[in-house]
């Protein structure tokens, strides 16, 4: 399906959007935000712009946005956690007056992948809060939820993980960390969803990666939303790793855009659970 691609700058915050355009779109809206560890990637990425294409060729409009990003973190270190106009609360503004705008069409859905995903649910629970337009749903791919990664609920699989658990939960707890920019955020749920009560969040979609260490944030927070009422669907992409819809010539890709567009026309038709 054809459609026309319009970047822009929200009339209120300024805040830069892509709109993905068809003439006569033939479902709810998404809004879709791209991971980067906080810090990093931008609305041209293919985890963006593929991801946007795909789901726009689907009969539906998409729109990304270019949020504000905290500042680059070093892989070893000390972190500089002095005060930085991209972090905590900024990408959530950005993300909000994105959606709030996309909202007044009609209802649409929120999306987001790695740290895109913790900052879309993220906003849906402080839209929630606030008693504004909730989303339709939540499409959350291979997010981080948590400030520090969970244990895993599971044995270990057959086969390696990508990064190894020791690596992975330096590397989320940097992160995080790097984004909130003060210790004191991190139990905050208002930063990191995973950190408290998920109830009155929308049915959510949670789409990992097999062969990802972080998986385990996905497996966590899908147990807290089920705890608390919300409908939720789980599922998992086999054999990849963490990032595979920033790749999209890979099959990966295609099963993961397959799931989520099967998800979105589900919901779309009054059914929660997707499926």
């Amino acid at each position: 399906m054809r459609f026309v691609v319009h970047d822009r700058q929200l009339a209120d915050s300024r805040t830069p959007v892509r709109d993905y355009i068809l003439e006569h779109p033939q479902g709810a809206a998404l809004l879709w935000v791209h991971g980067g560890g906080f810090a990093g990637g931008s609305i041209d990425m293919p985890e963006s712009d593929a991801v946007a294409r795909r789901l726009a060729a689907g009969g539906r409009l998409v729109r990304t946005v270019e949020y504000r990003l905290a500042p680059p973190w070093p892989e070893h270190g000390p972190l500089d956690l002095g005060p930085a106009p991209g972090r905590y609360p900024a990408a959530q503004d950005d993300v909000t007056a994105a959606f709030l705008d996309l909202a007044q069409q009609g209802a649409a859905f929120l999306g987001g992948a790695s740290a895109g995903a913790c900052i879309a649910a993220s906003v849906a629970a402080r839209l929630s809060d606030e008693g504004s337009v909730p989303p339709l749903g939540l499409v959350l791919a291979y997010g981080v939820f948590h400030a520090s990664l969970p244990v895993p609920t599971e044995a270990e699989p057959d086969h390696p993980l990508s990064p190894s658990g020791a690596q992975a939960g330096e590397w989320v707890e940097r992160m995080t960390l790097n984004y909130a920019g003060s210790r004191s955020l991190l139990a905050d749920p208002k930063v990191f969803p995973g950190a408290g009560d998920p109830a009155g969040l929308p049915a959510t979609l949670i789409l990992d990666a097999e062969r990802d260490s972080l998986r385990a944030s996905g497996r966590r927070f899908a147990e807290q939303l089920r705890a608390f009422g919300v409908c939720v669907t789980e599922t998992v992409v086999p054999g990849s790793s963490h990032g595979f819809l920033n790749d999209p010539l890979s099959g990966d890709f295609e099963q993961g855009i397959l799931k989520i567009t099967r998800w979105l026309e589900t919901v779309g038709t009054g059914n929660p659970h997707g499926a």
